[in-house]
């Protein structure tokens, strides 16, 4: 509707109102001061502009409309009323340069509509002060009002006295909500065609002000201010004000937390949840989690709804992912701008490669403006990088065919990356840390959302391995940003001095891209209202190649940042380097890093159909298939990085194209593949170097140039790194090339400039030297080529010479299990292990002077040295997985005993605490007696890689005290025995300080001291296997409890303990543990089995010291269990075995309870306890001895209270009394006499 059809439609009914009321026209005009034309235009709707609430309430009153309801009404009509007009004026001034587009195409200008507009300008003057922290800090509603307000004074106006008002009830309640709706529907009307024309910086301030206004909205119509005037007394009054200050708290969520790259939208959602739960508490009676998902609710309406009109919004949410992008743009209101968004959502999810989506993302938020002279000519500079090939490598030098290189604007296939916010504990260089961290699929939103948003304060950080793509990303990236908005300046760190400032490194990166000596103000000067992103390609070669010290840089990239900001000119930066490196620099505190993942399986095919499409007439020509799609499963280590993903292609294309016979990719192993990928590189090279080399001297220049990259290997393997320096490497090839080698020596940079899968990280100070570092694209070339090189050089040992020498060179700096992928592909290069047999007995013997060759890696020891070496030599022999005796690799004179624990104490002593527990944790033990040579039938140890035969905690014990000839003890004879008490072996042990040690003897130091003889006795089972007494007690006394399936041969092993030597103290000790372990399960036990151990324990308790000395739970835990089995069935050893732990006589037991052969039964099969010990107690008072009487009846009486036998108490107990004197009853516990004295309370106490 136009803006006249909107007020006639106003005061149609209100002038119909004065009419029907008879309201005087004249008493009318005295009340709004006007004169009769004037009000006659306004009833007849011919203003162009509302009328103020003022002029309405008069008519009102005028009419006699008293009711709250007719104002409630009316104020909510004018509200509309208002908000229609913005939207008309608002599409009105959008719509005016696009009809004087035509004639003023070639004078538009590239400059923001606010940086023009000095009314606009100075709105936003005082914000800027604060763009060197997060951004503009728009904490409250008036901030907001004025921003989006501009040249609307009515709006400004509104919005003021908004806030002035005070909410008496709830009926003002609902007004405030109806205008603030007007009001925010009329500041929103029309942003997206305001946010279009203005310069990034402006733009970000009013979607932070927008995005205020939506925070506000959630609040205020939240049900938790309804409950405000639901309870008696009413409140006083509520400020408006203040009421909005509630909602946004401390301004945090509302200047800071906007749905942007560096929060998940699903924590942004929480952050958003937990705030609006934080205000519903000061406001809400009842719960409060519905009031604030409610409130959330509305926020994500409106936040869909100006997302429609404002696409930044739509990126910022993360909302280009998957299902999140369905579910935004099914909450936006159906109309143009919705199917505007969708389109472009389907146009930039189509491309998934080339980051081509990204550059159409970012044109269709981008102003429509003729670009500035720099970013138009930079953006051209590196918009030519799309036409070239992806990598270079493709280049031979000779007239072969060869597979076409797809161009980086089709060859590039988008990653998946995962994201992070640093804070202090972050570990970014850990690959289980990124683990951790959830998976994105669209980068091209994630790179959009966050130069769109706020990227002037901190940079972005892009880890990834070598080889994923992060200098191909930067080269897209400079090359995809719109020059209408971005000025791209790509600083590559290889190419710019090392040890100069920021803005010296942005000179030398201008000069190299542009032929040109310019500098960092001339073209940011000519480049008003675009947004420098300044690029920093290859951090880690500064980190690794230059002297300086960087730990600082980020940090620096951040302080310029923010000093540009506080200049008026904001920058955004972003900085690529390697993950391994991530730990070598300080990371600024908030700052967002993304990694770029491994290539899925989807992503893979996806670059195999470019290449297959790219190379569909080479195919065609050569009669080849095309590369398989599933290279992935095939070949992961090298599939899922890019680059390596190449090296694959290009291998298949040639090598199928020129040799004599295809092979099929998934027959071939991984040393093969290996193995040829690099001898036709180095072949290509060598070809394209010298293309007329006869095939002899070719295939001598290729081993030699594979024994040159084997070496630096071996060099970096040395050192415990992955890449090595300049003057490092040209160390080792001195030393380390193979001895038959007769080519001259080349330096190290020669050696890595022939081959791309060398990747040379180099910095360069002001002097002009450069400083190189080396490192092969994936640590699986440098694993294949260490193999290779041991592998070729143990083939010719031992020879007493140089070939020994350079074999010790090559393994006495760091263990093979560190990097277990080179013992892997030994297995493959060794044919057998014999090699290594005459080579292992002399491995700690001082080397002879001809196999001395003076190299050393790095500063270590002599014992380091040789230690290694011999552990080396060890994994050499194991590394065909065959299981190898350590006799084997002994002097046939030695004791492999003796020998084992030389080394292994020599290992254990010199190796770094990682490298010897990936030793243990490689190398499988198994104690066994040897079978061949002049050890036969000694000890021995069985050996094997990755296969751990028996669990850590088995028990060796027979097996460490067997005699040296391999005699056995056999079974029932004495016990093994070390003839070491416990306190020697400790002093032994202990006094190494092994943390080992300490860390396994510390849960058993108190079995040693209090189980301290039975540590120092062994027994053997029936198998042949023997434990310490004590370890046979201790494993009885942590099993499961009965029916735990091997209880019972727990029991025996402690049973057979009772036959060994041990002191009586240890005996009485293990019968007191035992029966009291076996009191508490004995009706879970066969009853023989419980029989037998009750008669072995208790003949072993009554055999030793006076009955009186000894401790009287033992008797009573044996006492039960035979009352217990003796109620459920005769038994005459129980019988046997009560009287005797009773001081009774056995045969008069025996016959009394009637179990003898033979005998008449005076009891029955069986019988309940009580019964028991009633006969037990007739037999104590009728033929027990005087003198033992007390005691037994002592005895008695405690067996009665443990099994509580409360009837048995109350029958016999006075006759029980009186047999005992006080002496004897002192012999009670605490507890026991608490129980009698219950029972028998004043016969107790007479």
């Amino acid at each position: 509707m136009s803006t006249s059809a909107l007020m006639a439609a106003f005061w149609r009914p209100l002038r119909k109102m004065i009419k029907d009321r008879g309201v005087s026209r004249a008493k009318l005009r005295r009340q709004l001061c006007l004169s009769e034309s004037a009000l006659s235009e306004l009833l007849n709707g011919k203003r162009a502009t509302a009328p103020s609430w003022d002029v309405v309430t008069t008519i009102l009153r005028a009419c006699g409309e008293m009711e709250d309801s007719a104002f409630i009404h009316w104020r909510k009509t004018l509200t509309n009323l208002e908000t229609e007009l913005d939207v008309v004026a608002a599409r009105q001034q959008s719509e005016r340069p696009q009809a004087l587009a035509e004639p003023a195409e070639s004078a538009e200008s590239a400059d923001c509509s606010v940086c023009t507009d000095e009314y606009e300008d100075e709105r936003f003057r005082s914000y800027i002060r604060e763009l060197s922290s997060d951004g503009w800090r728009i904490r409250s509603f008036s901030a907001a009002a004025r921003v989006l307000a501009g040249r609307r004074p009515v709006l400004r106006r509104d919005a003021e006295k908004l806030v002035e008002n005070e909410l008496e009830s709830r009926e003002e309640l609902e007004v405030l909500r109806d205008s603030f709706d007007g009001i925010a529907r009329r500041m929103l009307a029309g942003l997206g065609a305001g946010v279009r024309r203005a310069c990034h910086v402006h733009r970000v301030g009013l979607l932070r002000a927008a995005h205020t206004i939506l925070l506000l909205e959630g609040g205020v119509r939240s049900p938790a201010l309804d409950s405000v005037w639901a309870d008696d007394p009413a409140p006083d009054g509520v400020d408006v004000e203040g009421l909005f200050g509630t909602v946004l708290g401390d301004g945090t969520l509302a200047s800071g937390a906007l749905p942007i790259t560096d929060v998940p939208y699903i924590d942004h959602r929480a952050r958003l949840l937990a705030h609006y739960t934080e205000f519903a508490e000061q406001w809400a009676k009842a719960e409060t989690r519905p009031v604030a998902e409610e409130a959330t609710a509305v926020y994500e309406a409106r936040l869909a709804e100006l997302a429609a009109d404002c696409p930044e919004l739509f990126v910022w949410a993360s909302m280009l992912d998957g299902p999140k992008a369905v579910r935004a743009l099914d909450a936006c209101p159906t109309g143009e701008a919705r199917d505007r968004l969708e389109s472009l959502y389907r146009e930039v999810h189509a491309r998934n490669g080339g980051l081509d989506g990204l550059e159409i993302l970012l044109r269709a938020l981008s102003r429509k403006t003729t670009p500035g002279v720099w970013p138009a000519r930079l953006s051209e500079i590196y918009r030519y990088e799309l036409n070239c090939p992806i990598s270079p490598i493709g280049e031979t030098g000779d007239d072969e065919p060869t597979p076409h290189i797809p161009r980086l604007a089709k060859g590039y296939v988008n990653p998946a990356f995962r994201t992070a916010v640093h804070s202090p504990g972050g570990m970014p260089h850990v690959d289980a840390w990124w683990s951790t961290r959830p998976l994105s699929e669209e980068i091209q939103g994630f790179l959009a959302a966050h130069l769109t948003g706020f990227p002037t304060v901190r940079p972005l950080i892009v880890l990834g391995d070598p080889g994923a793509g992060k200098s191909l990303l930067t080269r897209l990236l400079a090359a995809r940003l719109p020059p209408e908005d971005y000025l791209p300046i790509r600083i590559e760190l290889r190419n710019v001095s090392a040890d100069v400032d920021i803005l010296e490194q942005i000179r030398q990166a201008l000069r190299h891209a542009t032929l040109m000596d310019v500098t960092w103000a001339t073209v940011t000067e000519l480049s008003d209202g675009v947004l420098p992103v300044l690029i920093f390609d290859g951090f880690d070669e500064l980190l690794q190649a230059s002297g300086a010290d960087h730990w600082r840089y980020l940090q620096d990239i951040a302080d310029f940042q923010q000093a540009s900001a506080r200049s008026g000119l904001p920058v955004a930066a972003i900085v690529t380097s390697r993950t391994v490196v991530a730990d070598q620099a300080k990371f600024p505190d908030n700052s967002v890093i993304i990694r770029l993942e491994p290539f899925d399986a989807s992503r893979i095919a996806r670059w195999t159909d470019t290449w297959n499409s790219a190379n569909a007439g080479y195919f065609r020509r050569n009669a080849l298939p095309p590369l398989r799609r599933d290279l992935g499963a095939l070949y992961p280590d090298l599939a899922a990085q890019p680059l390596l993903l190449l090296m694959l292609a290009l291998y298949f294309g040639v090598e199928q194209g020129t040799g004599p016979i295809q092979v099929d990719p998934a027959s071939m192993s991984r040393v093969d593949l290996y193995e040829r990928l690099l001898r036709l590189f180095v072949r290509r090279q060598i070809i394209k170097l010298e293309p007329r080399l006869r095939p002899e001297a070719l295939e001598e220049r290729i081993e030699n140039e594979l024994d040159l990259l084997s070496v630096i290997a071996a060099a970096m393997f040395n050192r415990g790194r992955q890449g090595v320096s300049a003057e490092e490497a040209d160390n080792d090839l001195r030393f380390l090339r193979a001895p038959d080698n007769r080519a001259a020596c080349p330096e190290a940079g020669l050696v890595f400039g022939r081959f791309f899968f060398i990747h040379e990280a180099r910095a360069t100070s002001t002097r002009g030297t450069a400083r190189r570092w080396y490192e092969f694209l994936h640590a699986t070339f440098g694993e294949h080529l260490v193999a290779r090189k041991i592998a070729r050089t143990l083939a010719h040992c031992p020879d007493h010479g140089p070939h020994d020498g350079l074999l010790f060179d090559l393994l006495s700096h760091s263990l093979l299990t560190d990097r277990a992928q080179i013992i892997d592909n030994l297995r493959d290069f060794l044919p057998t292990w014999e090699a290594v047999r005459p080579l292992f007995p002399t491995a700690l013997d001082e080397r002879s002077a001809e196999s001395r060759t003076g190299y050393t890696a790095r500063l270590a020891r002599v014992t380091h040295r040789h230690a290694c070496y011999s552990a080396n030599l060890l994994l050499l022999a194991l590394a065909r997985g065959q299981v190898v005796n350590f006799s084997e690799l002994t002097d046939d004179t030695a004791d492999p005993v003796a020998q084992w624990s030389e080394h292994a104490l020599l290992w254990k002593s010199q190796l770094p605490p990682d490298s010897w527990d990936a030793f243990t944790r490689a190398v499988g033990s198994v104690p066994q007696r040897a079978i061949v040579g002049k050890a036969e039938g000694r000890r021995d140890i069985a050996l094997c890689l990755n296969r751990h035969e028996l669990p850590e905690t088995a028990s060796r014990a027979a097996w460490v005290l067997d005699p040296p000839g391999g005699e056995t003890t056999p079974e029932g004879e004495e016990p093994l025995s070390t003839g070491d008490r416990w306190h020697e072996t400790l002093r032994r042990s202990r006094l190494l300080y092994d943390r080992d040690v300490e860390l396994v003897l510390e849960p058993a130091l108190p079995v040693f001291e209090e189980l301290n003889d039975l540590t120092s006795a062994y027994t053997v089972d029936p198998f042949g296997q023997g434990a310490s007494v004590a370890h046979a007690l201790v494993a009885l006394l942590l099993c499961e409890p009965a029916p735990a399936r091997d209880l019972t041969t727990r029991y025996e092993a402690c049973l057979r303990a009772l036959d060994t030597s041990v002191g009586p103290w240890a005996k009485e000790r293990l019968v007191a543990l035992v029966s009291h372990r076996l009191a508490g399960e004995s009706d879970r036990l066969p009853a023989d089995f419980v029989s037998d151990a009750v008669w072995t324990l208790a003949n072993e308790w009554t055999s030793t010291r006076p009955i009186s000395n000894k401790d009287e739970r033992t008797p009573l835990h044996l006492l039960s269990v035979a009352c217990r089995l003796l109620a459920r069935a005769p038994d005459e050893q129980l019988a046997v075995t009560a009287a005797r732990l009773l001081a009774l006589e056995p045969a008069s037991v025996v016959s009394h309870l009637a179990i003898g052969s033979g005998s008449d039964a005076h009891v029955p099969d069986t019988m309940s306890t009580g019964r028991v010990l009633a006969l037990l107690f007739r037999l104590i008072e009728t033929i027990a001895e005087p003198g033992t009487r007390a005691l037994s009846g002592l005895r008695l009486l405690k067996l009665a209270v443990a099994l509580d036998q409360r009837e048995w108490c109350d029958e016999h107990g006075t006759r029980v009394l009186d047999m005992l004197d006080t002496t004897v009853l002192e012999g009670l516990l605490p507890s026991e006499e608490e129980y009698v004295r219950g029972r028998w309370g004043g016969t107790f106490d007479e």
